[in-house]
């Protein structure tokens, strides 16, 4: 460029006409102009190649930027520009492993989303839906993976949707049970107000399904009442008619005696309810079975033999159809106290000079036991309530013959105890057919 500068204007052609004309500087001169023209040809080739260079790694920063994975630049050691290509290169393959990382662990939340049990709702700043998993889908009822869409339009409970809208508003967290009325759920609803920077944040609804709960809690107060109602009773009866007899009554025999058998069969029905309650109370400690190889129809006449005398006064003939040497496995205690609940049953439902038939045998890969008897029968609407606690047929002759309304729930629980089942078949004025099953081997274990 300087020589260039140098042979241009009016100065150059005054000076190449005095140089010209001297033949010893003329081979100087033309050899001065031609190394100039190569310097700068080189120079033009250079400069090229280094805005060539300077746009390659510019594209390649653009394409990294954009998340794309182009090849690495390879330059020559000696390139002024290499250090610059190596450090972009690093810059790479540092982002594409930073981004498998995230994709990595972002596929873990997801998993670990799906398998919760809780249901989570995530929306952004814009009340549209960011996430959502398949617990919260169960729970309202409906599909609400749907990304990007506002969450009025897909949350249909209005507690939950005015919960998250307290939530945008206030930037508080939220808490309440609510029910989702599409499934019949209780939830425990929490709305969560999640700040991710100064501008930004989200807002996450948790449902955590407490419809069991409720249930238990429900069934524990239904407990407690019928509990109550059932003890008043024979408590009643028993202070009222002590009291009639301390007011005068006792110095009237007759009436002194049948007051007395009244509060005697009063104070059989509370012993009894204490009884049954506390069996309760044993099967929901979940105790330890005891399991021993017992004969099965030695075991049940001795078991008779206690129900002698309310066979004999009601004249009911038992028909003992065990066949001799069935030994089963199984535990004795809750064994005899089905039985004993079974056979009292078949006593105090049936007619007299009824008849009782028990029956049972093992089988290829269980035994049963069967108590039929001639008795009232039972209606089929209300078979499959009888095993309910606090459950009693609503006839006079029930109601009559007493109960708590626990025994058959309290034989349930201890049949289940055995991993058996229990089954009834009943026809009104008929007679009810009572069948056990356990398998031939009951493990000793907790329930």
């Amino acid at each position: 460029m300087t020589v260039i500068s140098f042979f241009s204007g009016e100065w150059y052609h005054k000076s190449a006409a005095i140089l010209l004309g001297d033949k010893q500087v003329l081979p100087l001169v033309l050899g001065s102009l031609f190394l100039a023209g190569i310097l700068t040809a080189i120079q033009s080739v250079n400069y090229r190649r280094q805005k060539n260079k300077i746009k390659l790694l510019s594209a390649k920063l653009h394409d990294v930027i954009k998340g794309e994975e182009p090849g690495h630049l390879l330059l020559e050691p000696s390139d002024p520009y290499y250090e610059l290509a190596r450090a972009i290169n690093g810059v790479q393959s540092m982002q594409r492993d930073i981004s498998k990382d995230f994709i990595t662990q972002q596929r873990g939340y997801f998993s670990l989303m799906e398998y919760l049990t809780i249901g989570v709702l995530v929306l952004d700043q814009d009340q549209k839906i960011s996430l959502s998993n398949h617990a919260m889908s169960e729970l309202m009822g409906r599909e609400m993976n749907v990304k990007g869409q506002l969450y009025v339009n897909e949350v249909r409970t209005y507690e939950l949707s005015r919960l998250i809208e307290k939530t945008f508003q206030t930037h508080q967290d939220q808490h309440q049970e609510i029910k989702i009325d599409a499934t019949n759920k209780n939830v425990d609803a929490h709305v969560v107000y999640v700040p991710v920077s100064s501008r930004h944040f989200l807002v996450m609804a948790l449902l955590y399904d407490i419809t069991e709960l409720k249930e238990i809690e429900r069934m524990q107060m239904d407990f407690v009442g019928n509990v109550s109602h059932e003890l008043k009773t024979p408590i009643t009866a028993i202070t009222g008619f002590i009291e009639t007899l301390l007011q005068g009554a006792m110095d009237d025999e007759q009436t002194r005696v049948e007051f007395l058998k009244i509060v005697y069969q009063e104070s059989l029905k509370l012993t009894e309810l204490v009884e049954d309650i506390l069996s309760l109370a044993r099967i929901d400690s979940k105790p330890q079975l005891n399991i021993i190889q017992l004969d099965l129809r030695d075991f049940i006449t001795d078991i008779l033999t206690t129900f002698k005398p309310e066979l004999e006064k009601k004249t009911i003939k038992v028909h003992l159809q065990i066949p001799v040497g069935c030994r089963v496995n199984v535990d004795k205690g809750k064994l005899q106290h089905v039985i004993n609940n079974l056979v009292q049953n078949s006593i105090k439902y049936n007619h007299v000079d009824g008849q009782i038939w028990i029956d049972g045998k093992i089988r290829k890969e269980d035994w049963y036991l069967s108590i039929r008897d001639t008795g009232y029968g039972i209606a089929k609407d209300e078979q499959e309530r009888i095993f309910e606690r606090f459950y009693r047929i609503d006839t006079s002759r029930s109601r009559q013959n007493g109960g708590t309304g626990l025994g058959l729930s309290v034989v349930k629980e201890y049949v289940e105890a055995l991993a058996g089942k229990i089954e009834v078949k009943s026809q009104v004025g008929v007679g009810s057919t009572f069948t056990v099953t356990f398998p031939l081997e009951i493990k000793d274990r907790l329930r």
